[in-house]
């Protein structure tokens, strides 16, 4: 099988192409590899995994839907897991009780910077230095 990022020959039209894997997906049951030559131009391989073999997709039809389906959820269109600038999760204070009822302490910006007098402290304790 072939990760997104790993490179394979394939010959189209008897030519042979270098293509790059840029996406995979999972349709109707089978696992498609969606593929792009040096040119820029785009194809759809079905991976058979019971013969380990790749092979292109030749439906126009097929191969549109599958790539129309993949550039929406996976490459142009979907969820964009790393947008956190709208998650109300990040905009919350962190916060800790202190164990007397309601009273809550919020956490400020501490200085955690080590001091040098540290640092040399703790190294000669793993070297079994005093």
């Amino acid at each position: 099988m072939y990760a997104v990022g790993e490179n394979f020959d394939y010959l189209i039209e008897d030519e042979e192409n270098d293509i790059s894997v840029i996406g995979d997906i999972m349709m109707f049951g089978d696992e498609y590899l969606i593929g792009e030559n040096l040119d820029g131009k785009r194809y759809v391989f079905i991976y058979r995994e019971d013969e380990e073999i790749v092979e292109l997709v030749n439906e126009e039809d097929e191969a549109s839907d599958i790539l129309d389906n993949w550039e929406e959820e996976y490459y142009a269109g979907g969820t964009n897991i790393g947008d956190w600038d709208d998650d109300p999760y990040y905009e919350r204070e962190d916060k800790i009780t202190t164990g007397s009822g309601d009273t809550e302490a919020y956490f400020e910006d501490d200085d955690f910077s080590e001091s040098e007098e540290d640092v040399d402290s703790f190294i000669s304790g793993l070297m079994g230095g005093s």
